[in-house]
């Protein structure tokens, strides 16, 4: 800051200045004092709008950083939204495979019930068949549960960076006061 700079030289015409013998009064250069007043007054104004221009550009700096984490903050609601709303729906559609199955197992254990010379064989298969449609459900559970927890993880990655990226951007504001 060139206003700084005019201050320190008037402290060190002050400081060089000769001393009255007996008094604490300098004798200094009338003219070259005024002249560097003179020059503080033209380079104030000048300080004072790169003051005012600086302060000016953080805050827009703040408020697009406020604006883009709005829009972060929507897009991940809205993505967990949808997340929700998938993940409800394979549940659902698990839900009603699986009923379908058993309903189908139900259906061929009757069928083999009836035939008295395969009873046993005919438990045996239908007891698999439970046993594969429940694991089958399980499978599609834990598959929609996996594929939620990935699309948050992804999520919360990109939050993650959003938000590195506003603290770098406050750190750049911070170091630009000094």
């Amino acid at each position: 800051m060139e206003v700084m700079l005019l201050l320190d030289a008037l402290e060190d015409i002050l400081d060089k200045a000769n001393t009255i013998p007996l008094s604490s009064k300098v004798l200094v250069n009338k003219e070259e004092l005024l002249e560097l007043v003179k020059d503080i007054r033209i380079k104030i104004p000048d300080e004072v709008k790169q003051a005012q221009w600086i302060k000016e550009e953080r805050q827009k700096i703040l408020m697009e950083a406020k604006k883009e984490a709005e829009g972060v903050r929507t897009e991940c609601e809205d993505k967990l939204s949808r997340i929700k709303e998938e993940r409800q729906r394979m549940l659902a559609e698990a839900e009603k495979e699986a009923e379908i199955m058993r309903q189908e197992a139900d259906k061929r254990l009757s069928t083999l019930i009836e035939e008295s010379e395969i009873v046993k064989r005919a438990n045996e298969q239908a007891k698999e068949i439970i046993l594969a449609a429940q694991q089958d459900a399980k499978k599609i559970r834990l598959g929609s549960r996996a594929y939620a927890d990935d699309i948050l993880a992804e999520l919360e990655k990109y939050t993650n960076n959003i938000s590195s990226t506003i603290k770098v951007n406050r750190e750049e504001l911070k170091n630009k006061k000094s």
